[in-house]
């Protein structure tokens, strides 16, 4: 389940220093990712991320280069890149529910768990807007995509799968309706078109989340223009739903393999399609996450960012708070019962920690920043 992925040109500017390499502890295990933050990023507009996951035996550096960092410097967006943990036999794998003769790669791995908590980390890091988190992924990755789409449903505004369906050995439950596209050739080797070996077929799966999200069976049909010499025609179904927020979209690349479609070479680049679909789910309207707090907390947090203490003044009795990484691991905490109080930052290295206030009704959370 793995194919060469090939670098999309694309005449823009780029800022190379907005690409970083890093890692996180998760599980106990040291899980790698690359993170690009566009250089159109300033911190006052809350922004979208992409998470975008490789094939089976692939790693984060090669699936980079699908190009979507070039597209979050023209939109604003946050790329994510992770990488998966390493079967002995196989090479890189995803915990996707993709089987083979009852047979799960890397079945102990919590790469569900994984994925949510660096998208909790980099939401603890920057200004996110959390309501629109979406995920694509090729191969493996689109097995993963789709595992993440039945299992965190409400966690991604709409998901984006190429040459991966719903594994074997999954049970999929989604918690509510989502913008679904997919893309498959009919000529791949891997990842059958029908007959699929690792999961359901590709007309199946459509067909799966078209009755998830309510849509009409009968789709609006369109041809993708042919002039690329590759052999490969595109069909662009299209399933609406009466609200017209989770719509099922799908790309069938007649005679494609398994492989990423990119111009010149191909009528289409898988990349750009993808942003565009996730692109059209936005909400209309971006909060940022100081005006989150603030609207829901009913409390003034100062200073934020801060150096030594942070003040609380509070429209209730706050009974209890808790100062925990980004990891959720409690650091400390401490009975107030007061509406107004000082906690002392001094022995906090620099970074970014969430506040927990509890009062007789409700508990809190709030993003405070040690500089």
């Amino acid at each position: 389940m793995k194919s060469r992925i090939l670098i999309i040109s694309l005449i823009i500017s780029v800022n190379l220093f907005s690409q970083t390499s890093k890692t996180m502890q998760f599980d106990g295990l040291t899980r790698k990712y690359i993170e690009y933050v566009p250089s159109t990023y300033n911190g006052t507009e809350a922004v979208p991320v992409v998470l975008c996951l490789h094939g089976l035996g692939d790693n984060m550096n090669n699936f980079y280069n699908i190009g979507m960092n070039y597209l979050a410097d023209i939109d604003n967006f946050i790329v994510l890149t992770p990488e998966a943990i390493a079967d002995p036999n196989y090479g890189t794998a995803w915990n996707s529910g993709a089987s083979y003769m009852g047979m799960v790669l890397n079945q102990t791995v919590d790469d569900v768990g994984f994925l949510s908590a660096l998208i909790d980390y980099t939401a603890a890091l920057y200004n996110v807007d959390e309501s629109n988190i979406f995920v694509t992924g090729f191969s493996m990755g689109g097995f993963m995509t789709n595992r993440l789409a039945c299992e965190l449903t409400s966690k991604f505004k709409a998901v984006a799968s190429v040459a991966g369906t719903i594994g074997n050995s999954l049970t999929c439950s989604p918690s509510q309706t989502i913008p679904f596209c997919h893309f498959h050739g009919t000529a791949d080797g891997t990842v059958a078109y029908t007959n699929n070996n690792y999961g359901n077929d590709a007309e199946e799966l459509v067909n799966y989340w078209i009755t998830n999200n309510n849509c009409t069976t009968t789709p609006i049909i369109d041809s993708i223009s042919n002039t690329a010499s590759d052999g490969i025609n595109i069909v662009h179904y299209k399933y609406t739903n009466q609200n017209n927020n989770a719509e099922v979209e799908f790309y069938k690349a007649i005679n494609a393999t398994h492989q990423w479609l990119y111009e010149p070479v191909n009528d289409m680049t898988y990349t750009i399609k993808i942003w565009d679909f996730f692109k059209k789910h936005l909400n209309d309207t971006v909060t940022s996450v100081s005006s989150i707090n603030e609207q829901i907390n009913s409390i003034n947090i100062y200073p934020n960012p801060a150096k030594t203490y942070v003040n609380i003044n509070s429209n209730e009795i706050v009974l209890k708070y808790s100062l925990l990484d980004v990891y959720g691991r409690c650091l400390g905490n401490m009975n107030v019962n007061s509406k107004n109080f000082r906690i002392n930052l001094n022995n906090l290295p620099k970074g970014v920690y969430i506040l927990e206030l509890a009062s007789k009704n409700s508990q809190q959370r709030n993003k405070i920043i040690v500089e």
